[in-house]
């Protein structure tokens, strides 16, 4: 009797293809997101530079304040990718244990 490798039967569980193809898709639409967010400051400030001066408060243009907010975006990001993958470590630990591991 030959034994399956364990990768092979990981690989194979379609709780594990589920979980593969559902952090793909996150990480996919995470990425777009915010490289399209991201490269927004630029095409606004070559496209439509009267909006992008326009005053918000005092000097404040809103070419400073999503400057800002594009850092501010960078670490909710960040945390939202913390606890989806928190999501997917349990999911992975679950699915050792049903292989034994």
């Amino acid at each position: 009797m030959t034994q399956i490798p364990l990768k092979a039967q990981t690989t194979e569980m379609p709780r594990f293809q589920r979980l593969v193809k559902e952090k793909n898709a996150f990480m996919i639409r995470m990425t777009v997101f915010f490289l399209a967010f991201y490269l927004l400051l630029p095409i606004l400030g070559g496209y439509a530079k009267p909006l992008m001066a326009t005053k918000v408060l005092g000097n404040l243009n809103v070419a400073y304040l999503f400057a800002f907010v594009q850092f501010v975006m960078g670490w909710v990001v960040a945390g939202i990718y913390v606890k989806r993958a928190a999501r997917f470590d349990q999911e992975i630990a679950e699915i050792r244990k049903e292989l034994g591991k």
